[in-house]
């Protein structure tokens, strides 16, 4: 049977058309609550004058808050024009908030710690930090509902990267078992549709992983040991971007198989610990 359906007049997401050339097509961004409101990231910078419009539109009484999920540009490119334009506060994860600095430097950030409540007329949502593919990522946990905003963390149909440095797969797999168990019934996502059946998203996420693992370990017992190699045996046929992509997810499976003892950084060749 399908969730009942969430409050329509509370959650109010627009998809965001990404600028020519980028591999995400999109970006949601999402106005929580009635009054006060808040704006769930603020899309690209590039995109400003589409979300500024948009905004008029659906929140003529004005912004309260721009809540900011992490420091990527598809999240955090449009805030500065937003809190310039509305005169909204603006904050994000104490981790994240350097992160976001280096890119808008005159971006005025309130620090949202771990388990923060915010409340926006009849919804209080939780902060929960949610690292893995980014340090600092928030998400927001409105527990009356059993609703998560889930920024980039489970995403449908296509999965998260993960780039180290910044990005940690160990990290990124806790998140998934975190959430998984708060047993939420719906997740507005960073990108694509709500993820109506959340446990058996996670779950098939979880299972890609530890299928990706094993291709990879695999492919290094065949030969190649960079990460660009293994990539390229992985990925073998998809395109050079698609290659350059499966460099970093490839990278981020080596180093938890290192963190776990399973295989030895060499330089940056990597090893099967026998």
């Amino acid at each position: 049977m399908p969730p009942a359906p969430v409050h329509d007049e509370l959650i109010r997401t627009r998809r965001i058309p990404a600028p020519p050339g980028l591999y995400m097509d999109h970006v949601n961004v999402t106005l929580l609550g009635p009054s006060p409101l808040a704006l769930l990231d603020s899309a690209y910078a590039e995109t400003t004058v589409t979300l500024l419009e948009w905004l008029r539109e659906a929140a003529p009484e004005g912004l309260d808050t721009l809540i900011l999920t992490h420091f990527h540009r598809d999240h955090l490119g449009g805030a500065a024009a937003v809190c310039e334009a509305t005169g909204a506060r603006a904050c994000a994860h104490p981790i994240e908030i350097p992160l976001m600095k280096e890119r808008q430097p005159s971006l005025v950030l309130e620090p949202v710690e771990e388990g923060t409540k915010l409340r926006f007329g009849k919804m209080e949502v939780e902060a929960l930090l949610t690292p893995g593919h980014s340090p600092g990522h928030l998400s927001f946990w409105w527990a009356e509902e059993r609703v998560l905003f889930g920024g980039d963390n489970v995403l449908l149909p296509t999965t998260t990267s993960i780039s180290p440095p910044l990005g940690c797969l160990s990290d990124y797999l806790r998140t998934l078992q975190r959430i998984l168990a708060l047993e939420p019934r719906v997740i507005y996502p960073g990108h694509g549709s709500p993820v109506r059946d959340p446990g058996g998203r996670i779950r098939a996420l979880l299972a890609h992983r530890a299928q990706r693992e094993e291709q990879v370990l695999a492919a290094l017992a065949k030969g190649p040991e960079t990460p660009a190699g293994i990539a390229e045996d992985i990925y073998r046929g998809l395109g050079e971007a698609r290659i350059r992509m499966g460099t970093s997810m490839v990278r981020s499976h080596l180093e938890k198989l290192a963190e776990e003892g399973k295989v030895r950084d060499e330089e940056g060749r990597f090893r099967i610990v026998e």
